[in-house]
């Protein structure tokens, strides 16, 4: 007797064990999007806008965040320096002081990009590799160069001079995408219709931190190449100097 009622109860309790162990694993929407959303925090990611379906890719892996605009290996990756979003929490801007990106407190996701500036929702997507500049070659930098001051000449219709200091090997990969987000630059000055400035010299300089400015009637880039992306100035940074020709 006494043997069956402690069958009964041991049936009983393993009962009520996995009634608990149920209710433990029933949704819970709040927690499953804190869960979600810390796993995407940690890594870098891809996300997608929720207006337009497209995908960028968020890499908050290094002291600074890299964003790349578009699934797209040759589109401009943007530096981003956090800072307290009005209201809590985190607001990603650019060398410029534009917003990009802005997290809550509970991990959602608003993207500032220039087609929409009064942001989109974004959602987390699936992991990602890290951003980091494409190792180049020295002739691959020459080459680069030296295409970079034809398109310079023709789409300022002006003879034109180029001038670049040689970067350490594990540089070569920054310094050429410099020359891709000074030829983005001219291109968006030209798209708006702005006018340009008088534009026929260009140097690249190796310094402390990366900046644009003007030199008397040369204009010059600086770059940090052992910052990775963070060591050379953005497209808008550099379009801004150029317009600026009394900095």
């Amino acid at each position: 007797m006494m043997y069956g009622m402690t069958r009964i109860l041991i049936a009983i309790l393993t009962a009520a064990m996995c009634a608990g162990a149920a209710a433990g694993y029933q949704a819970n929407p709040l927690r499953d999007r804190l869960l979600r959303n810390e796993r995407s925090q940690l890594a870098s990611s891809w996300y997608q806008r929720a207006d337009s379906g497209d995908f960028f890719l968020f890499d908050r892996t290094n002291t600074v965040a890299l964003l790349r605009e578009r699934d797209d290996p040759d589109a401009e990756v943007l530096v981003l320096f956090a800072n307290r979003a009005p209201g809590g929490g985190t607001s990603f801007v650019t060398d410029t002081g534009r917003e990009v990106v802005r997290l809550t407190a509970l991990g959602g996701t608003t993207y500032f990009p220039l087609d929409a500036p009064d942001g989109v929702i974004a959602d987390y997507a699936s992991p990602a590799g890290g951003l980091a500049p494409q190792p180049r070659s020295p002739n691959e930098v020459r080459d680069r160069a030296e295409d970079l001051a034809g398109t310079l000449a023709e789409l300022l219709s002006t003879s034109f001079d180029l001038e670049y200091e040689p970067a350490p090997r594990a540089g070569l990969g920054v310094q050429y995408d410099t020359f891709n987000v000074i030829e983005k630059a001219v291109r968006q000055l030209r798209s708006d219709r702005r006018r340009m400035p008088e534009l026929a010299r260009l140097r690249i300089v190796i310094g402390g931190e990366p900046g644009a400015r003007w030199d008397d009637d040369e204009f010059v880039v600086s770059i940090a190449p052992e910052f990775g992306y963070a060591g050379r100035p953005s497209s808008e940074l550099i379009a801004n100097a150029l317009m600026d020709e009394t900095s």
